[in-house]
């Protein structure tokens, strides 16, 4: 009977420690993602992850979101599917191999190219998350700060130009019309640096 319980109470602690360390490496990740979209937003944001319950139950179809208040401010947080998350997170532990390819007009496989629509993602947010309502200049300016995002998730300089370049050449036509303007362009009104020639 000793025994049973003894092996009742390892099998337990052995549970909790199999669900306390994703947590806690959640909770880290969600941390760096912040501060990646802090940077952006201007301001101490947040951005929350679904939790391993919340992510099997869920049904947005939507990579990301900022609720505006009434007064047309934004939250201090943006929601993140688990599936962006999960790319995001992977960026962040350097697991994800091969995104210079990116850089070409070649099919570089899924993985690398849903990594690169999660790091536009975190950028799009965050521009949100500063203020900007339109999806048409949010996504603009994620355009033009996909790059430096990719570099604070730690991709290389050669990376992080590639995901930039293939979101610009190979996502954003692709996108609805409300998230595409011919504003944005370079040396147009949403040009963020009108005195650089490299666009976006």
């Amino acid at each position: 009977m000793a025994a049973a319980r003894l092996l009742v109470g390892i099998l337990a602690l052995a549970a909790v420690a199999l669900y306390v360390g994703p947590y806690r490496q959640g909770l880290e990740d969600e941390e760096a993602l912040a501060r990646v979209a802090s940077v952006i937003a201007g301001r101490d944001v947040a951005v929350d992850c679904p939790g391993t319950l919340a992510a099997l139950t869920e049904v947005s179809a939507h990579d990301g979101s900022v609720r505006f208040g009434p007064d047309g401010r934004p939250g201090d947080e943006a929601k993140l599917s688990s599936r962006t998350c999960a790319r995001l997170e992977s960026l962040l532990a350097g697991e994800i191999e091969g995104l210079e390819c990116l850089a070409y007009d070649t099919r570089c496989g899924g993985e690398l190219e849903r990594a690169a629509v999660a790091v536009n993602v975190l950028s799009h947010e965050a521009w949100h998350l500063r203020g900007e309502r339109s999806e048409a200049a949010t996504q603009c300016y994620a355009l033009q700060t996909n790059e430096d995002t990719a570099l604070r998730l730690g991709a290389s300089p050669e990376e992080a130009r590639a995901i930039a370049a293939f979101v610009f050449r190979e996502v954003q036509p692709a996108l609805p019309p409300d998230y595409r303007t011919s504003a944005c362009r370079e040396g147009g009104p949403l040009d963020l640096r009108p005195e650089r020639t490299a666009w976006p």
